[in-house]
């Protein structure tokens, strides 16, 4: 054979070895420089006793994700347990109750379609404690439709860091030429070097409108960022920065689960909720439902509540009552209440049930997000994957359907809410025109914690400052990212542990996604200081 064939078969065989052999270095590098994409947070020490000896008092005060999981795991330790919620039913926003429907039947109703990522590792493993998981299903396929009827699809996407970018790339949610050239170029890798006190201290102050005005986002890519900025109920000019990185690190570029994720098939209430309050009667808790607190007051030792003496207490209410709570409280310092008085709600959001007598067209995963005219973020097909939806759609035909807003315009009242959203949900889906709507629930709140610019300094943590109150829920500082669900359950982790510590007892586990992203702690490119306001600070 000539020397020229044989100089081309090596340089073939070399570049057939490296096309294998480089991706799976790099993957295994950024694996490792994302500790293997998980962190252990904080691991039980066996040699610590794992129930108490005797008796302590604990109040929790709220119902939702963060306060069930520290009730059911301090009343599994042994502490007597009394839990407060102001609603009627168990779950916070993964609550459900029943209303009455036309023809005598009943259906459940919720605050809306919550999803289950792998990388919940705490609420996961919770959940898995009770046995709750044993029904998920995948959601299989990632989808964001636009207002043309362009569909965006992520479930195939490669869930490594960073080579998920390049899927992106390839499935055209942006250009390489779009983001290498200046000024994106020297703005993107924020998303790639999250680090909580340096990511905080320089953008926590700039809002995610200034970032699009900046880098002049490619359309698709920005909307891909809105899915993760609606986790925020909150509009752009509003939203932090600081806060949008951290959900990137989060949910894509801190771990390797990708988009995809869980779902339960029933409702919240016999699939969650019904076997939570189970497990507390069975550990001898009592739940008081429809209980607002309407006293809490710090003594020498302890605490009252609503005229009840407490050994400690858990505040693990929504955004509303923290602030409510703690700031009309009795005996506590004015250094402790300034956090709480700083805390605020984000926008509006509106839910709105529909069982209607025609059905969307085949084709979709059972949730979609959608890039909104005006108030039309998502929709879910509840007849097409939760059983009771199903019977329903199967005795009277057409569909049961969810139709949501993440922030809703300052501007609308609610019947103009309502009546966009059905609006918008038509054009989307011009083949259930002229529908006939047999029956509706429309949710309109304002109770969802607020992630605005400048608010991560004041945010309280676990520890409340005041000895014995001990704070969760998702507007709580944690020492790790986390959100939404996770973030709850994780903050009724780390509340209950601190209670667990003071008693000398074994630390429940808690993970977290790595704390830095893979490229944190490398030198800012010299323009970004000139371009991004904060950039420049020192944390």
């Amino acid at each position: 054979m000539p020397w020229y064939l044989w100089t081309l078969a090596a340089l073939a065989t070399l570049i057939a070895v490296g096309w294998f052999v480089v991706p799976s270095l790099l993957r295994a590098l950024i694996k490792r420089r994302l500790s293997n994409y998980r962190v252990e947070v904080t691991v039980p020490d066996p040699g610590r006793p794992e129930r108490l000896t005797s008796p302590r008092r604990v109040a929790v005060l709220g119902g939702g994700v963060a306060g069930l999981t520290a009730a059911i795991t301090l009343a599994r330790r042994g502490f007597e347990v009394e839990l407060f919620e102001a609603n009627a039913y168990l779950g916070g926003k993964l609550g459900s109750w029943k209303v009455p429907l036309p023809g005598g039947d009943e259906a459940w109703v919720s605050h809306g379609f919550h999803a289950f990522f792998s990388n919940y590792f705490n609420l996961n493993r919770f959940l898995d404690s009770l046995g709750l998981r044993r029904e998920f299903t995948s959601i299989g396929e990632y989808v964001i439709l636009g207002t043309d009827g362009a569909e965006v699809r992520f479930g195939a996407l490669d869930t490594t860091p960073v080579f998920n970018l390049f899927s992106l790339a390839r499935k055209g949610v942006f250009r390489f030429r779009d983001v290498l050239k200046a000024p994106a170029r020297d703005v993107f890798g924020v998303f790639l070097e999250y680090d909580e006190r340096e990511t905080f201290a320089r953008y926590d102050d700039v809002s995610f409108a200034d970032f699009d005005r900046l880098t002049k986002l490619p359309p698709r890519l920005k909307l891909a960022f809105n899915t993760f900025a609606r986790a925020f109920f909150s509009d752009e000019d509003k939203l932090s920065l600081a806060e949008l990185i951290k959900s990137f690190h989060f949910y894509y570029l801190g771990q390797d689960g990708g988009l995809v994720y869980d779902y339960p098939v029933h409702d919240y209430e016999p699939q969650f909720l019904s076997p939570m309050r189970q497990e507390l009667d069975r550990h001898g808790a009592k739940v008081h439902l429809s209980t607002r607190v309407e006293h809490l007051e710090a003594l020498d030792r302890g605490f009252r509540v609503n005229g009840s003496a407490f050994d400690r207490v858990v505040l693990a209410t929504d955004v509303v009552g923290a602030r409510s709570v703690v700031t009309a409280a009795t005996g506590l310092p004015d250094a402790v209440k300034a956090p709480f008085a700083q805390l605020a709600t984000g926008q509006r959001y509106a839910v709105l049930r529909i069982w209607i007598d025609k059905d969307v067209r085949e084709g979709f995963p059972p949730f979609v997000i959608t890039d909104r005219e005006q108030v039309l973020d998502a929709f879910a097909t509840y007849h097409r994957f939760e059983h009771e939806a199903q019977t329903w759609a199967k005795k009277h035909g057409g569909a049961v359907l969810e139709l949501h807003c993440y922030a809703v315009p300052e501007a609308l009242s609610p019947d103009e809410v309502r009546t966009a959203l059905l609006g918008e949900f038509e054009r989307f889906f011009p083949e259930v025109k002229g529908f006939t709507l047999k029956h509706e629930v429309f949710q309109l709140n304002r109770n969802f914690t607020a992630f605005h610019l400048g608010m991560y300094r004041h945010r309280p943590g676990v520890e409340s400052g005041a000895p014995g109150l001990v704070c969760a829920g998702d507007w709580v500082k944690l020492p790790f990212p986390a959100m939404l669900l996770e973030a709850a359950c994780a903050s009724g982790l780390l509340a209950a542990n601190a209670l667990l510590r003071e008693a000398g007892l074994r630390e429940e586990p808690i993970s977290s996604v790595p704390p830095r992203g893979v490229m944190a702690g490398l030198p800012q490119p010299p323009a970004r200081k000139q371009l991004v306001p904060g950039a420049g600070k020192t944390p």
